[in-house]
């Protein structure tokens, strides 16, 4: 009988823990919104916290709170408070999806986890009642905004001692302000009339936006909040992270070029189509040579694509 290879201890045991923890952070989430849905002062803003709601608590990795938790835990002697580290938990994946919604109107995509993005659920909400062409990505981003005073509420409410979340709060602060570092240099690399092939940015840009953001700080919050203060300890977790970051966002940069539209929740067109140079295309240019690099080059950096286009490219 053929048997397939047993996952690694560390894959297995993270897997054990991401389905027992998971549901908790989504639970907690799913009170919350159902709390400022009952409480809300205006229907409208019942309507919107519903859409919020929805699109917050879609299938998702969790990947962000789940490395927070694990960090906690494994550093933590004996686990106390667990509740009120998981509302900052929670804090951080309705951060998550603040930068989502940012994300899929910077980048112009109708999709994500495997429903439609926000700014479109908004278009569609609307459509007819405005003269406003824009309606969805006006309110979308704005409401952005209201998730980020949603997970300073959550923070606030945590009920941790100062020093810890004070600590928290820096780092928190930090995470977002490098993250949005990393969106302006993806902004200004993007549809590129003449690509700088020179420069390292698609490195740069994976280490802000994916990197730090998804597993560096995350894993640094959980260990400040055990209470612990090592700086050694930081940087080894700061070594350790930032290389399994960038896996991760060459993994999304592979799936986000090859994957299919149900792998990955949204289209798998977009990256190329978007003119995003991510490091795969950084090293496609990087081997490409003559003819065929200036061809690659001249689909990469056109205004617009057609999937003739898009299927070139992905052959190269």
């Amino acid at each position: 009988m053929k048997m397939n290879p047993a996952p690694s201890p560390s894959a297995s045991a993270f897997s054990v823990f991401s389905k027992k923890n998971a549901p908790l952070v989504d639970a907690l989430m799913e009170n919350f919104f159902t709390e400022k849905i009952s409480g809300a002062d205006h229907p409208f803003i019942r309507d919107m916290y519903a859409v919020l709601s929805e699109y917050s608590t879609r299938d998702g990795k969790r990947i962000r709170p789940l490395l927070l938790l694990a960090s906690y835990e494994g550093y933590k002697k004996g686990v106390k408070r667990r509740s009120e580290i998981t509302k900052l938990a929670c804090a951080v994946e309705l951060m998550h999806s603040f930068l989502l919604i940012q994300d899929d109107i910077i980048d112009r995509s109708a999709l994500r986890r495997g429903g439609k993005s926000l700014h479109v659920v908004l278009d569609e909400m609307f459509y007819g009642k405005t003269h406003n062409k824009s309606i969805g990505s006006d309110l979308g981003i704005v409401l952005a905004d209201v998730l980020f005073a949603n997970a300073m509420q959550l923070i606030s409410s945590a009920g941790i001692g100062p020093r810890e979340k004070d600590e928290f709060v820096r780092i928190f602060s930090r995470t977002y302000e490098m993250t949005a570092w990393g969106q302006i240099l993806d902004i200004a690399h993007s549809r590129e009339k003449r690509p700088d092939l020179s420069g390292d940015w698609p490195l740069v840009i994976s280490e802000l936006k994916t990197a730090h953001y998804t597993i560096y700080y995350p894993l640094v919050m959980g260990y400040v909040l055990s209470g612990r203060r090592d700086g050694g300890e930081i940087s080894a977790i700061r070594e350790f992270s930032l290389p399994l970051g960038i896996a991760f966002q060459l993994r999304d940069d592979i799936l986000g070029t090859f994957g299919s539209e149900k792998q990955i929740g949204k289209s798998a067109d977009s990256d190329l189509s978007e003119g995003k140079m991510t490091l795969l295309v950084k090293y496609t240019l990087d081997f490409l040579e003559g003819s065929e690099r200036k061809k690659f080059l001249s689909l990469f950096t056109s205004k617009s694509k057609a999937k003739s286009d898009i299927s070139g490219m992905r052959s190269m």
